[in-house]
């Protein structure tokens, strides 16, 4: 964690504003790679992850957008009311879970709402690399669109298609357009509300799209119903101990309560960070990081927010 300085404030939308964040002592920031975020500390106990935009000075200062959400527990309302331009606040150092593979034939971004800013980033990238790409980002109205104008003003400009709910006159078709004719060289990534991911990835799917060619950013794992939740035992095999998960406890506060250090961060199940090989039992997978094919081989799994499906599940702690 280090201290950064609200250098820049920008209303982008009624309901988007963009940050840029100065380190206090004038250092050049660590660098970072395009699908990165930074955990970002606004107040006590309220830590939110943003995407940081790509841009010429990511040395100078991080570029993020943050949109006030009507839902917000917290954080999103004290950044765009609380947060001010001279303010000092902590983030963590960049880390990629949302990498871009520069690998690709071509690549297709999807980006719904605020869902822009990794996007942005990776059109830029690709851009900038010479690489085949499409954009295709959707909002509500042109006024709601964050970065429409460096959008329409950019070098790849042609590359963009953008879709507005209030004008459904638009030609939705290249959508399917652009997910037809899939080949294992094509990658396809999206980042937006969880629905408008769920439904770019099932029409992915339905041209033929293979799973491993489909990528979003995903920073708050599904809400889970838990009032049917059961205690189960935890066996960690390599330090020889048995201990009970309370039908209320997530299996990670069962370790720190029996003083195994475990690495941890987003704590829900987005992350990875504390992925833990699982070797009898069947995991209860409740995270976002694993694929499908992963969680049915059933040898890891996320003890910050997945439970046991077994009565005891032995994991390689």
């Amino acid at each position: 964690m280090f201290d950064v300085v609200i250098k820049n404030k920008n209303q982008e939308t009624t309901n988007i504003t963009s940050f840029e964040l100065a380190a206090v002592n004038g250092t050049s920031l660590p660098t970072f790679t395009t699908g990165s975020h930074i955990d970002v500390h606004i107040a006590d106990n309220i830590v939110r992850q943003y995407s940081l935009i790509n841009h010429p000075q990511s040395a100078e200062f991080y570029k993020i957008a943050v949109l006030k959400d009507a839902n917000s527990t917290g954080g999103s309302i004290a950044m765009h009311q609380d947060v001010n331009v001279g303010d000092v606040i902590k983030i963590s150092a960049p880390r990629n879970l949302f990498p871009l593979n520069l690998e690709s034939e071509k690549v297709v971004l999807f980006a719904g709402g605020i869902g822009i800013t990794p996007i942005m980033s990776m059109a830029i990238e690709l851009d900038s690399l010479g690489k085949d790409f499409e954009l295709h980002y959707h909002t509500r109205s042109k006024s709601n669109t964050a970065f429409y104008q460096q959008l329409v003003n950019s070098s790849f400009a042609s590359n963009v298609y953008f879709y507005f709910e209030d004008q459904p006159e638009l030609d939705t078709n290249k959508v399917n357009d652009a997910l037809a004719n899939f080949s294992a060289t094509r990658h396809l990534y999206t980042c937006g509300p969880g629905g408008y991911m769920d439904y770019i990835f099932s029409s992915a799917k339905a041209h033929g799209w293979d799973e491993n060619n489909l990528h979003k950013e995903v920073f708050k794992a599904a809400a889970v119903d838990t009032s049917a939740d059961q205690a189960f035992k935890l066996i960690l095999t390599r330090s020889n101990l048995e201990i009970e998960v309370a039908a209320d406890q997530t299996p990670l506060e069962a370790i720190e309560d029996a003083g195994i250090f475990i690495e941890v961060s987003c704590e829900m199940g987005v992350c990875g960070t504390c992925l833990t090989k699982v070797t009898d039992g069947i995991p209860d997978h409740r995270d976002e990081f694993l694929t499908a094919t992963e969680k049915a081989k059933n040898d890891q799994f996320t003890p910050c927010c997945s439970r046991a499906r077994t009565s005891t599940l032995s994991v390689d702690l």
